[in-house]
């Protein structure tokens, strides 16, 4: 690749891009947990989910932020991609490191890039979906989890789930913020809150709502 290429021939490009990966890796999480804790307000009934998309579109932070979302999402493809072995051989040695080695920071950059990859196409996916439906309300979002997308979007929750705890631990680690430990432990209290949250949001879509009507 031809970005890989520069970096070898420049190191001070190769720092620039460890923070831009830094800081949109943080903006991507952030939207993320933000974005589950929206979501679970489904919770407390659909005119507490219903208020929250139209707030957000009457003051068009929904539409701002559906485009910087995807913005943000190419940078950090583009600058965590870099990392990523342009050629199988490569790839496969490090496959073949990775079971040698059996640890779990070489393992977490592993599944880091194939999570990664996975997002990539789910969140194209559920893009699509969201615009094609728009707008969003609790009845078009149980339609969407009633007729196809129940286990998509259980996929999708875990993946990107998994990847963001991942990505802030790796983070976390690196700069040398907190013990690899303690945040270990943190983030995963974190995810598995966010993954229930989450569950509970899509059961209550699949099975509570009514598609075209409140329950």
């Amino acid at each position: 690749m031809l970005l890989q290429k520069l970096i070898g021939r420049n190191q001070r490009l190769d720092a620039y891009l460890d923070v831009a990966e830094f800081l949109s890796g943080l903006f991507l999480v952030g939207f993320l947990w933000t974005h589950m804790l929206f979501v679970a307000t489904i919770i407390f009934g659909t005119k507490i989910f219903n208020k929250v998309p139209a707030i957000l579109d009457a003051t068009y932070i929904s539409y701002v932020g559906i485009f910087m979302v995807i913005i943000v999402i190419l940078l950090h493809m583009l600058v965590a991609g870099r990392k990523i072995p342009a050629n199988l051989q490569d790839q496969l040695i490090i496959w073949r490191h990775a079971r040698r080695l059996s640890q779990k920071d070489t393992w977490t950059w592993v599944f880091q890039v194939v999570t990664g990859i996975s997002i990539l196409i789910l969140a194209s996916i559920h893009i699509w979906a969201i615009l094609s439906g728009w707008p969003i309300n609790a009845q078009i979002s149980a339609g969407r989890v009633q007729e196809t997308f129940f286990w998509f979007y259980m996929l999708f929750l875990v993946v990107c789930e998994y990847h963001a705890g991942i990505g802030i631990y790796r983070i976390a680690v690196k700069w040398g913020w907190i013990h690899r430990q303690k945040v270990g432990k943190v983030l995963t209290v974190i995810t598995c809150s966010i993954v229930i949250l989450g569950l509970a949001a899509l059961l209550i879509f699949r099975f509570v709502i009514k598609a075209g009507g409140a329950p």
